[in-house]
């Protein structure tokens, strides 16, 4: 059943930029047993339809300034909470553990969100891909099994690697999950349950630099608290290692699909040096960074975000998509 939010059911201290656009539809389906939230928004006379792909432990509402900045733009727009965080369904009863079998499972999710829901509703137009960190990873995951889907893509921070562990051999990381494969349940070393800390404290200052949007994430958390997420576990690791490998050793020759890949001059969570592997593997591929930007670069200040829309914007316009 699709309803719309409530206009009370925002966060007290949230402005109204950030509140959903007008005519905002949520819906949820199931997958393999995989109960899915979605929600969309459709432009009048749409110049093509947008799916936007959220990063770890993020949910559809946090994205609502961005739906508006592309309904601006022309463009309809669907976005889906991954199986695990937001509004889907959780992998264990203690719901608070980011998990993860393997990040194929939801490339599959979201090509039955692409199909059944996406297509169908918006009569198969344009598509375009916009996604974020462990989005992109999953999002190109899908796009290289099938690559007629978008007609351009754009990452901003794509996890291709993971920064913390970016200096160990990757025999060494493969070996150390093997190890650790009855512990693939549980947080990963020094992981927990959300608080607010996560994201507010000195060494956990990581996310952006905008005092308005670095606040979004927790103030939806602290009013809907079945958006909370805690640590990934070591079997989220290991997927995640593993699909970043993956997207690593794909022939990418005949994959022609334009693609920007933007990745945070101040990035502390993905590896930046794996996304300029990746660009110079993808042949019509543009790589840009943003310098000063923290992880989150859609939740970035103004300077920082429209450095990131002007690239988007010419991708767009290089591909006859905006004029």
């Amino acid at each position: 059943m699709l309803s719309k939010p409530l206009s009370n059911s925002y966060p007290p201290a949230l402005e109204d930029r950030f509140h959903a656009p007008e005519g905002w539809q949520t819906g949820e389906f199931t997958h393999h047993g995989r109960n899915i939230h979605y929600g969309y928004v459709l432009a009048d006379n749409a110049k093509g339809t947008v799916v936007l792909l959220s990063g770890l432990s993020e949910f559809s509402e946090k994205y609502f300034e961005t739906v508006k900045d592309l309904l601006t733009r022309g463009f309809s727009v669907f976005t889906m909470d991954w199986y695990g965080q937001g509004r889907s369904a959780r992998f264990f009863p203690d719901s608070q553990k980011r998990h993860s079998t393997g990040f194929e499972h939801d490339a599959d999710d979201l090509d039955h969100f692409i199909s059944d829901i996406v297509k169908p509703t918006t009569n198969a137009q344009t598509l375009v891909l916009l996604a974020h960190s462990m989005g992109g990873n999953m999002g190109l995951r899908y796009a290289i099994q099938n690559p007629q889907t978008f007609k351009v893509i754009a990452i901003s921070a794509p996890m291709i690697g993971i920064d913390a562990i970016r200096l160990l051999p990757d025999w060494f990381i493969r070996f150390l999950l093997w190890v650790l494969t009855p512990f693939h349940s549980a947080y990963i070393s020094g992981g927990h349950d959300w608080h607010e800390d996560i994201r507010t404290s000195e060494d956990n200052d990581i996310f952006s630099s905008d005092p308005v949007r670095k606040e979004i994430h927790n103030q939806w958390c602290m009013h809907a608290p079945v958006l909370q997420i805690g640590s990934p576990t070591f079997g989220w690791i290991k997927a995640a290692t593993e699909s970043g490998n993956i997207l690593l050793r794909h022939n990418y020759s005949n994959f022609t699909v334009p693609c920007l890949l933007a990745t945070a001059g101040d990035e502390k969570l993905v590896d930046n040096a794996t996304t300029d592997i990746l660009s110079e593997k993808m042949p019509n591929c543009t790589l840009i960074n943003i310098p000063h930007s923290k992880h989150e670069i859609l939740m970035e200040t103004d300077a920082i975000r429209n450095t990131f829309w002007d690239g988007f914007d010419k991708l767009l316009e290089e591909n006859s998509i905006l004029t």
